[in-house]
């Protein structure tokens, strides 16, 4: 009887990893954000890197510049649309299960090019992914953090520069300053499309500071540990029931 129990399990286990479904909320493409399908060819870091790097060829852009940062926000509110970015089952099913059956996020993703593997990305993801390039440019950020939203600042010249390439405000370099908006998130509203984004109060709270991050900052590190790990088990699992159905029994010897 053991022995049928476990040849179900592992078809179980191996099942979902040809499934490439996400199971969960995901939402569509609202045609209002400047998503570029065309720029979904970009599925890694590498090649966003390529992409933003001939950009600013192209433009003569000088590193460490406000024009230059605003080259890489640009590219990455392009390349995606808003919306959490989960695994599928096929690149994690135990994540994608987790949050289905628990919650707390557990299939967004959080390191970068998991994240460039979709044309879709919610606010956090998408400062993650601008952070790994400013990382990779050895260009100083820190996030900045709202009620119910997620954004970044990134250091030129000894000041400090606001960005969100999620909800694509319109800012001049000047308004992007931190000594013209002062960490007040009511000061930021006004560059927003308020008819796209009917939420501002709720997503920004009212007459509330910001918080600011620690410079540099890896964020989701135990979601990263906890990722990388149910990956590698997602794909593996299906294995260990078989394992069990081959162990050689061992036999007790009469006294």
């Amino acid at each position: 009887m053991i022995k049928p129990i476990l040849i179900a399990l592992s078809v179980l286990f191996m099942i979902p990893n040809f499934i490439d479904i996400d199971i969960n909320e995901r939402l569509a493409y609202d045609h209002k954000e400047q998503f570029d399908p065309a720029l979904s060819y970009i599925n890694s870091i590498d090649k966003l890197e390529q992409h933003i790097d001939s950009n600013e060829t192209a433009a003569s852009l000088k590193p460490n510049t406000i024009d230059y940062i605003v080259t890489i926000a640009t590219a990455i509110k392009y390349r995606f649309y808003h919306g959490f970015s989960h695994f599928t089952l096929k690149e994690n099913w135990i994540a994608a299960i987790s949050e289905k059956v628990i919650g707390y996020g557990l299939a967004c993703k959080v390191k970068p090019d998991d994240i460039m593997h979709q044309e879709y990305a919610a606010c956090s993801q998408q400062a993650m992914v601008m952070m790994e390039i400013l990382k990779r440019k050895k260009i100083a950020y820190r996030n900045v953090g709202f009620q119910h939203h997620f954004a970044l600042e990134v250091l030129v010249n000894g000041k400090w520069y606001y960005f969100d390439p999620n909800m694509e405000p319109e800012m001049t370099n000047d308004e992007r300053l931190e000594e013209n908006w002062k960490c007040c998130a009511e000061n930021l509203k006004k560059y927003y499309d308020t008819s796209r984004f009917k939420d501002l109060d709720w997503k920004f709270g009212v007459n509330q500071n910001v918080t600011i991050g620690k410079i540099n900052q890896t964020f989701a590190v135990n979601a990263r540990v906890f990722q990388s790990s149910t990956s590698l088990l997602s794909k593996i699992l299906w294995c260990f029931p078989l394992l069990l159905l081959f162990y050689p029994s061992r036999k007790t010897k009469p006294e």
